[in-house]
C-alpha cells in the first residue's frame, strides 16, 4: 500500500530480527540499569534525571538523535501495562545501534521508558510470571484518576482549569514545552482481547497497514465493543483519541453530574497542541493474553443491546459482591491510592453500566445481531478489568491486616476469604469458557515498535512533499 504513487509506506519488518526475545518484563531498576549504560556507551545516547516521583524515584529520560523534528515517547502513563516501557528498550538500543535507521529518521526522540515509576513498582510482582490470569490480578495495581499520567496535564477550557499535575507529568509537560514534538506516542495496553489504536487525526494512508501489522505476529484485531461505547471509530479498529475538551462536553451534557466533581486535567496531546496544532498522539493497545473467539464475527441469534445486557448484569452483581466486602472492611483500610481506588471502583462501574445499558436503548446500531466476538468482550474480557480491582482490595486487606488487633485482623481474614471465594468462582468461568493463551513479548514489542515507526515515517515523509 502507498502514501502516494511515488512514496511507498515503509513497514519496518527488517526489525523482527532484531527484537530480543524477552521472557520476563524489566523491572524499574533493570530499565534504569540499560539506558545508563547504553549512555556511557554511546555519545548520541544522552541519559537525564528530571526530578522525583511521589515516592522519591528518580524519573529519567533517553534521548537520541538530532533530527529537525522531535518524537516524545512515554511509557507506563499506567503502571499495569509495561508492553510500551519494553517497547522503548527495543527502540532506544535500536536508534542508538543502527545508524542507518536513526539517520533515515529526522527526528530527535525523547524518551521516557517508566512514567508512572511508583506505581510500576506495585506490578513487579507479575513481571517474570507465571503469565496466568490470576497472577497477574494478585499483583495487580493502577493508580486513582488524579494520580495518573495522562489525566493530569494542566488545562484551561472555557471556565475550567486544572494545574495539579503529579510528578511525572509535570515532567512530561516541561519537556514538551522545551521540545515541542511533533509526535507524540503514549505507550498503553489492555490485558485481554485484540490489538486496537487510537489517533488523535486519522492518517488514512496508513490504516490499511495499521490493521494488518498486528496479523503478521497471530494477534488478532479486537472485534469486540469499543473501550469506550461511545469512541469514534476512523477505521477498523482504530478509534479517535478523546481530548478534554471532549470529556468537558460530554460532562456539560449529563445533568446527573457536576463537571468540576468528576474532570481533572487533560492528556499529552492537550498540552502539546498548546504549542504545536498540527502534534498527533498515537496510541496502540495490546493484550497479554487472547482468545481466537475475539476476532469471531459470527452473527448471534441476539441483538447487541442483548448481549450488552447481561454483560452490565454480570457485572452488577460482582460489583454488589465487592459492595459488601468493601462496605465490611473499609474502615480499617488505610487512606492509600490503593486502597481508595480499590473502594472507589465500585460506584465507578456501577455508574458506567447504566450509561452504557442507556446508551444501547438509544441508537439503532444495537438492534443488529450481535457477533461471537462482541458477546465475549461484553460478557468475559470485561469482567477480567473489574477482577484486577479485586485484587487491588485483597492486597490492601492483607497489607492491613498486619498492624491490627485480634478481633479486626479476624474480620479482615473473613472478608478476604469471601472476596477469594468470589474472585475463585470469576476466574473459573473465564477458564472454562475462554482457551485463552499468553501472547509472548517480543510480538507485542515488534508491534508497538513497528506502528510507532510507520507513523513517525509518514508524517516526515508527508511533511517533505
Amino acid at each position: 500500500m502507498n502514501g502516494s504513487d511515488s512514496n511507498p509506506v515503509r513497514t519496518f519488518k527488517s526489525l523482527d530480527s532484531t527484537v530480543p526475545r524477552y521472557e520476563s518484563f524489566l523491572t524499574v531498576d533493570e530499565h534504569r540499569e540499560r539506558n545508563q549504560a547504553l549512555a556511557r556507551t554511546h555519545d548520541h545516547v544522552a541519559y537525564e534525571e528530571l526530578g522525583e516521583s511521589k515516592g522519591g524515584e528518580t524519573i529519567w529520560t533517553v534521548t537520541i538523535g538530532t533530527g529537525g523534528r522531535s518524537a516524545l515517547l512515554f511509557g507506563a502513563p499506567h503502571p499495569n501495562e509495561p508492553i510500551g516501557s519494553m517497547t522503548i528498550d527495543f527502540l532506544i538500543h535500536e536508534l542508538a545501534t543502527n545508524d542507518e535507521l536513526r539517520a533515515s529518521l529526522d527526528y530527535k526522540f525523547v524518551c521516557m521508558p517508566i512514567a508512572d515509576i511508583d506505581g510500576v513498582r506495585l506490578n513487579e510482582g507479575w513481571f517474570d510470571g507465571p503469565f496466568t490470569l490470576s497472577n497477574y490480578i494478585q499483583n495487580f495495581y493502577r493508580p486513582p484518576p488524579d494520580e495518573q499520567v495522562e489525566a493530569t496535564f494542566p488545562v484551561e477550557y472555557e471556565n475550567y482549569s486544572f494545574d495539579e499535575p503529579i510528578s511525572a507529568t509535570r515532567v512530561l509537560a516541561d519537556l514538551i514545552e522545551a521540545h515541542q514534538p511533533d509526535f507524540i506516542y503514549s505507550f498503553h495496553n489492555l490485558e485481554f482481547g485484540g490489538c486496537y489504536y487510537y489517533l488523535t487525526e486519522p492518517l488514512e494512508p496508513l490504516h490499511d497497514v495499521l490493521s494488518s501489522l498486528p496479523e503478521e505476529y497471530g494477534v488478532p484485531l479486537h472485534h469486540g465493543e469499543p473501550e469506550w461505547f461511545e469512541n469514534e471509530a476512523f477505521d477498523d479498529a482504530i478509534y479517535r483519541l478523546r481530548t478534554f475538551e471532549d470529556q468537558y462536553e460530554m460532562a456539560h451534557e449529563d445533568d446527573n453530574v457536576e463537571p468540576e466533581e468528576v474532570l481533572l486535567g487533560g492528556n499529552a496531546y492537550d498540552y502539546a497542541s498548546r504549542f504545536d496544532d498540527d502534534v498527533v498522539e498515537f496510541i496502540v493497545e495490546l493484550p497479554y493474553f487472547y482468545d481466537p473467539q475475539i476476532q469471531d464475527q459470527t452473527e448471534l441469534n441476539r441483538t447487541r443491546e442483548e448481549v450488552i445486557r447481561e454483560g452490565v448484569e454480570s457485572r452488577r452483581r460482582f460489583l454488589e459482591e465487592m459492595r459488601n466486602v468493601v462496605e465490611s472492611v473499609g474502615e480499617y483500610l488505610p487512606d492509600t491510592p490503593m486502597a481508595r481506588e480499590a473502594m472507589g471502583v465500585v460506584a465507578h462501574f456501577e455508574d458506567e453500566g447504566e450509561s452504557k445499558v442507556e446508551w444501547a436503548e438509544s441508537i439503532p446500531e444495537t438492534d443488529e445481531p450481535a457477533t461471537v466476538a462482541q458477546y465475549v468482550d461484553e460478557r468475559f474480557l470485561r469482567q477480567c478489568h473489574l477482577l484486577r480491582y479485586a485484587g487491588m482490595l485483597l492486597r490492601s486487606i492483607d497489607h492491613t491486616a498486619m498492624s491490627v488487633d485480634e478481633e479486626t485482623h479476624e474480620q479482615l481474614m473473613e472478608a478476604k476469604a469471601v472476596l477469594e471465594d468470589i474472585l475463585h468462582a470469576r476466574t473459573g468461568e473465564i477458564r472454562e469458557r475462554l482457551d485463552y493463551e499468553t501472547i509472548p513479548i517480543w510480538k507485542l514489542v515488534a508491534i508497538q515498535a513497528r506502528a510507532g515507526l510507520v507513523c513517525l515515517d509518514y508524517r516526515q515523509s508527508a511533511s517533505d512533499e
